[in-house]
């Protein structure tokens, strides 16, 4: 339990390691900074979002809560989401494929933790499609102004759609610090770190209020600048989907041994290796023993 890891974190080892070596975690293959792999996925959950905005996105039937629309974002981001996330969970934990997997912890998490994360993964979705309705909203009542077309402004687009990783990583970092400062720890994000042996249902098992802000990132860039809301799509499935590669709790797709260890430890690694700021921070662990 979260209480129980109150001690600092290690730091980098080993001692006699030079340069960026002293970064490298100790087990899994990430790296400082953008990597293959980190590319691999954001071009996944742009071909999702894509897919979602050609199959017709709402904003012309949503200058009104109509029932029809909104139910049917709710649908998508549940059936969507889901199944993506239970596909890994049983793909993982469950077929006979799991053997063939390289666990961070060799334990398995308990049942009832499972669908503790479950739940709490399904609310948190719900509060996301909640998000994703009033942006739709606002757009189709003219509250916040956007490019109907990609080829209205294809170099912002493109120049957005770039960054976008860039700005999701940096709004999670700022706010899980300050969700790491008490009382906020107790009260918004201690119920995360129930999940101290993660798994593909623990990305998005948050307090409300934590879920409420996680999914804020998405919407900001587009309520600063005008843009097309393929940018707002992409951020969001990322948001959605980095949760599970990020949770799952094995070297393989996507699987991060720095975001364990966040859980494992608790009070080290508040970021990603893809925006490396828990270097600047002080606070990046690798998991290798002290000496």
């Amino acid at each position: 339990p979260p209480s129980a890891h109150l001690e600092l974190p290690e730091m980098p080892a080993p001692k006699d390691s030079r340069g960026w070596e002293r970064y490298k975690m100790a087990k899994g293959g990430e790296t400082v900074g953008p990597s293959v792999e980190d590319v691999y996925w954001n071009l996944l959950s742009l071909g999702i979002a894509a897919v979602i905005w050609n199959l017709g996105y709402p904003i012309q039937q949503a200058t009104t809560f109509s029932p029809g629309w909104v139910a049917s974002v709710f649908m998508r981001n549940f059936i969507l989401m889901g199944g993506i996330f239970q596909g890994f969970h049983w793909v993982m934990y469950r077929s006979g494929f799991r053997q063939t997997f390289t666990k961070f912890n060799s334990k398995m998490p308990k049942e009832e933790e499972i669908a503790r994360d479950r739940r709490y993964t399904m609310l948190s979705l719900l509060i996301n499609s909640g998000i994703e309705c009033f942006m739709i909203h606002a757009w189709a009542a003219g509250s916040v102004a956007y490019e109907e077309r990609i080829l209205d402004a294809p170099f912002k687009v493109f120049v957005m759609l770039i960054l976008s990783p860039f700005f999701r990583e940096l709004h999670f970092v700022i706010y899980h610090r300050l969700l790491h400062i008490q009382p906020l720890f107790k009260w918004f994000h201690a119920h995360h770190h129930l999940s101290y042996n993660p798994s593909p249902w623990s990305g998005l098992s948050m307090h409300p209020v934590e879920s409420i802000t996680y999914f804020t990132g998405p919407i900001l860039p587009c309520l600063v600048f005008t843009t097309h809301p393929i940018v707002f799509l992409f951020a969001n499935v990322h948001a959605q989907v980095a949760s599970v590669y990020g949770h799952h709790g094995h070297e393989e797709y996507g699987g991060s041994y720095f975001h364990y260890l966040h859980h494992s430890k608790v009070w080290c690694n508040y970021g990603t290796p893809f925006l490396p700021l828990d270097i600047l921070m002080g606070t990046w662990e690798t998991g290798h023993p002290r000496k």
